[in-house]
């Protein structure tokens, strides 16, 4: 039996780093998701994320050094045929290295909630796949602000930095585009996403961000299990961002990361690892440097 996926990029609690860069990572970050089962069977699973990010890498009192680590619980569902839903709740874990100390923080991340609809799904409920085929979804949903955003900046104690936060503190809307087309054992696939970030309590507001990937993929079947590298990129902007209605000119900025990975499907399971490698990127800022990523998920389809 031929095994059917598809690249999803999904927006989920990632890490967030340092303290201009709304393009870094924190819960405000969109973030790359890695192959998936494309079929009509539903998913649980668990992932794991790794990110590094430097600010200031040339100076011996100011270089800061920022580290995610997030595990996340996902699930995808079919309440109905065509109409799927993805929630993402993240748990983090994350540290905060400077010259003259170091802060850490874990806790609950913001949940995310994703609707898409199947526009165009041309091998939907098949077991096998015709010479082409292609897969058209649309939809969006909801960040919600269950990770703890604790912005003050005069507390000594805590890190005054908009960025390194557990959450956003802010209810934020989604829309996205999902394409793919896979000829025989060759696929490639594309998204675009957009996030649409509202003010929080506290008065701040990220910038709103764009973000998506191209991806090719070839599969290999190896029995009734299927081996699929994967080579792509994943790109994403962030506006800037706001506090009290004011402006901020050094957040914002733009990224772009090669990625590639290996997924391993069967009827039951996927497993599957993917890094990535920044190749441009500019921080409003123009101290802050994004570090390579790492993501390991495992996933059971019932």
């Amino acid at each position: 039996m031929k095994i059917k996926y598809i690249a999803f990029i999904a927006l989920f609690l990632a890490g967030r780093a340092s303290v201009a860069c709304d393009i870094c990572g924190c819960a405000n970050s969109g973030s790359y998701f890695g192959l998936m089962p494309q079929s009509h069977k539903s998913v649980i699973g668990l992932r794991y994320q790794r990110l590094h990010f430097v600010t200031h890498g040339d100076s011996k009192v100011l270089k800061t050094e920022e580290h995610f680590h997030v595990g996340e619980l996902y699930a995808r569902l079919f309440p109905i045929k065509r109409v799927q839903v993805m929630a993402f709740v993240p748990y983090r874990i994350d540290r905060q290295v400077t010259s003259a100390d170091v802060k850490k923080q874990n806790s609950l991340g913001d949940i995310t909630v994703l609707a898409n609809y199947n526009i165009l799904n041309t091998f939907m409920d098949k077991e096998t796949s015709g010479k082409f085929n292609h897969t058209l979804m649309v939809g969006g949903g909801v960040k919600l602000p269950t990770g703890q955003f604790k912005f003050d900046e005069n507390n000594t104690l805590e890190v005054a930095n908009a960025n390194f936060q557990l959450g956003t503190g802010s209810t934020d809307l989604i829309v996205n585009a999902f394409y793919t087309i896979n000829k025989e054992q060759w696929g490639l696939a594309t998204n675009i996403s957009r996030k649409f970030n509202t003010s929080n309590s506290q008065g701040y507001r990220f910038g709103d961000q764009v973000f998506g990937t191209v991806e090719l993929y070839r599969s290999f079947n190896l029995g009734n299990i299927s081996l699929t590298p994967s080579i792509g990129a994943y790109g994403e902007h962030a506006g800037h961002g706001k506090q009290h209605g004011q402006l901020l000119d050094i957040t914002g900025g733009r990224l772009l990361n090669a990625t590639a990975g290996v997924t391993f499907f069967s009827d039951k399971w996927t497993v599957g690892i993917n890094a990535q490698k920044p190749v441009a990127q500019k921080s409003a800022s123009g101290h802050v440097l994004a570090r390579e990523r790492l993501m390991l998920q495992v996933g059971f389809l019932f």
